[in-house]
């Protein structure tokens, strides 16, 4: 348990330095997770590692990327839905203003 926190932190760490020179920021403690159980699962699947002792913090790992992953979706997805009903309905200031300058353009 405490090589996988310590492989979490120190792969976040790594992240978290490397945002500050990238152009893309990456959330250091979704990739240090990520990364931690991808390397569990080679481990495990090429024999280096415990099956019976890995097998479960890798699951856990893996479902908590899936939730995280799932959360962002579904952000996107209500700030889509949110822009749509918007430009749709007209109704307020902005968005009424919005339609005529796209009912103008074309």
């Amino acid at each position: 348990m405490i090589i996988v926190i310590l492989s979490i932190l120190i792969f976040t760490g790594i992240v978290w330095a490397l945002n500050k020179k990238l152009p893309v920021q990456i959330c250091p403690i979704c990739a240090g997770v990520s990364l931690t159980w991808l390397w569990m699962l080679l481990g495990m699947s090429y024999g280096l590692l415990s099956i019976e002792k890995y097998q479960l913090i890798t699951a856990v790992l893996m479902g908590g990327s899936v939730v995280g992953i799932t959360n962002k979706l579904e952000e996107k997805y209500k700030m889509l839905k949110i822009r749509k009903t918007i430009i749709k309905d007209g109704n307020n200031e902005k968005s009424g203003t919005l339609k005529k300058q796209l009912d103008d353009c074309c």
